[in-house]
């Protein structure tokens, strides 16, 4: 995948629209290039009507501002470029961080489309309920075309959120945010919410880790 754009999308970005919300999903924009264009907007509607209420982004409405935070919640921007780390001190730390994003972006980021129809009867991923042949689903590339959600089950494994605007990173083949990738493999300051990319800071940790690990060889069995 390539550079993810910035978190504060703009109204001319691709999967956004003027028909009433401000995002829609890639995958549907086919239909309007085919000039199907009522058949477009219906399966917007019903792409929206699986989703909680709360958080349908529908322009001045509480499902748009849950968008724009969950945009800052789950694509921080300080994980996405070095331009917004304010604490990697020295040309080892910049290193790392961009060694990081550039196999994240490689091996895991990715974003979702809609399948307005899909060839199949499919498992869906999260609630292992039917997705029968001819019904819409939530496709995430990077996991290939027999994997396939109910809008409403396209959700981070850490937090359960919404993937916002389908955004999502994939490791051993369950889906997160970004955020949560992250934390997978780095730890996050809670203060400037910026992952570690210390010597001393991922030696502390390793540390921890192997104190933890002889603790538990040496505790009787219960």
């Amino acid at each position: 995948m390539g550079k993810l754009v910035d978190t504060s999308i703009q109204s001319n970005a691709p999967g956004s629209t003027s028909h009433g919300y401000a995002w829609v999903p890639p995958g549907l924009n086919r239909m309007k290039v085919h000039h199907i264009f009522s058949l477009y907007l219906f399966k917007v509607e019903e792409y929206m009507a699986q989703l909680p209420n709360h958080v349908v982004p529908r322009i001045n409405s509480t499902g748009e501002k849950y968008r724009e935070k969950q945009l800052m919640l789950q694509l921080p921007r300080q994980d996405l470029s070095v331009a917004y780390c304010k604490h990697l001190s020295n040309n080892v730390e910049r290193k790392f961080f961009e060694e990081f994003i550039n196999a994240r972006n490689e091996i895991a980021l990715d974003i979702g489309f809609v399948c307005p129809y899909i060839s199949k009867q499919m498992e869906c991923r999260k609630c292992s309920g039917v997705l029968e042949k001819n019904e819409m689903a939530v496709m995430a590339p990077k996991l290939g075309e027999n994997c396939g959600w109910h809008p409403a089950c396209f959700i981070c494994t850490t937090c359960e959120q919404l993937l916002i605007d389908l955004t999502y990173c994939v490791r051993d083949s369950l889906i997160y945010c970004e955020r949560h990738y992250a934390e997978l493999y780095k730890p996050r300051c809670n203060a400037c919410d910026e992952v570690y990319f210390s010597y001393i800071s991922m030696a502390i940790m390793f540390l921890i880790y192997c104190i933890y690990l002889i603790i538990m060889a040496f505790l009787p069995n219960v």
